[in-house]
């Protein structure tokens, strides 16, 4: 892939400007090199808003009619979770350097076309893998990748939301591909092994498509054990953490590993400024999305950061692994089956 002329700023556009794509806005409009060029989304009183704010006058209502603005040197899409996989062949036939927001694609499969798509086309294609960006979580893996720990033995990792956010979800996504898949990833990337065999259980109140939580077991292929759990069911009277002009609530979140030598314990979204109001408790985040004085930081801004700067020097990013993204898919969608068949499911190293 030919980097991108340095003298010439990165042209970007973003699709999805809702509560997340708000804050991906925000960061590109921001980062030194890079024109926030182009906006869609079909609210229109959304769009007029985030594009008004930024100086965008490229306006679609439509992500596809970004997608086919051929002036654009990449595309970001924070959309919805089920538009990714045709948004994501569309971008890519065009030609554009492509950075979509997890999941990458709606199955394993979907995933290993876009990425084959993308070595056809010469484009990069990076996926939203944001734990891999946070301080705590690099200190935590370079450890690891030095040998620090010795030879892994255990991962347990909980990932629980607001209960207020699961009818956002409910319907649309499955809780393995909207929580669990973050720590699915962050057990490819902390062990560096395969994962060889998975278990899993669901909890369902009503028919809907994703169950209020999973609960899985992974053995890898170096000897070591993952357990995982998310869920939907954090109350409302829990200290909220993720707090933005768009969104409030509560991720309680921890990873643990335990290995020969050393063992650790991450408490994530964690931060010494504590807030009381009659409102209650909140804990602001300040590592992932932290917005301070109009502007964003933190593990989103370095993701984005990466993406443009890879483009620009014509080679892959060195912290997200597409084959883990992809493989991370295929893991989920293991896990998706065991939980419904309550069966061990075996992966096999193709």
């Amino acid at each position: 892939m030919p980097p991108t002329p340095s003298a010439l700023p990165l042209r970007v556009g973003l699709a999805g400007v809702g509560r997340f794509g708000q804050l991906h806005a925000g960061v590109l409009a921001d980062l030194p090199g890079v024109e926030l060029a182009a906006l869609a989304d079909p609210d229109p009183d959304c769009l007029a808003r985030v594009a008004d704010r930024h100086g965008v006058t490229a306006r679609y209502g439509d992500a596809l009619e970004l997608i086919a603005d051929d002036s654009l040197d990449a595309v970001v899409l924070a959309t919805p979770d089920e538009q990714h996989g045709s948004q994501a062949r569309a971008a890519l036939a065009q030609g554009h350097h492509l950075f979509v927001e997890k999941p990458l694609a709606p199955s394993w499969q979907d995933a290993r076309e876009l990425q084959q798509l993308a070595v056809v086309a010469g484009v990069t294609l990076q996926t939203g893998l944001i734990l891999r960006y946070e301080p705590s979580h690099r200190l935590l893996q370079h450890q690891i990748a030095a040998g620090s720990f010795g030879d892994l033995v255990s991962i347990r990792a909980r990932r629980n939301c607001s209960r207020s956010s699961f009818a956002a979800i409910a319907d649309r996504i499955h809780t393995v591909h909207r929580t669990l898949i973050h720590d699915i990833d962050l057990v490819l990337w902390l062990t560096g092994s395969r994962v060889t065999s998975v278990m899993a259980m669901e909890v369902r109140q009503g028919d809907h498509l994703a169950p209020q939580g999973c609960f899985a077991l992974l053995r890898l292929a170096n000897g070591a054990v993952a357990q995982l759990e998310s869920s939907w069911t954090v109350p409302a009277q829990a200290p909220a953490n993720v707090l933005t002009d768009h969104w409030q609530g509560c991720i309680d979140a921890e990873l643990a590993v335990v290995g020969s030598q050393r063992t650790a314990r991450l408490q994530g979204l964690q931060t010494p400024l504590q807030v009381w109001g009659d409102q209650g408790q909140q804990h602001p985040d300040l590592t992932l999305w932290s917005e301070t004085g109009g502007r964003v930081f933190g593990a989103l801004r370095d993701q984005l950061a990466d993406f443009t700067t890879c483009l620009r020097r014509g080679e892959p990013s060195a912290v997200a692994d597409l084959n883990d993204a992809v493989e991370a898919l295929r893991i989920a969608e293991a896990l998706i089956t065991a939980g419904q068949l309550g069966e061990v499911v075996r992966l096999d190293s193709g």
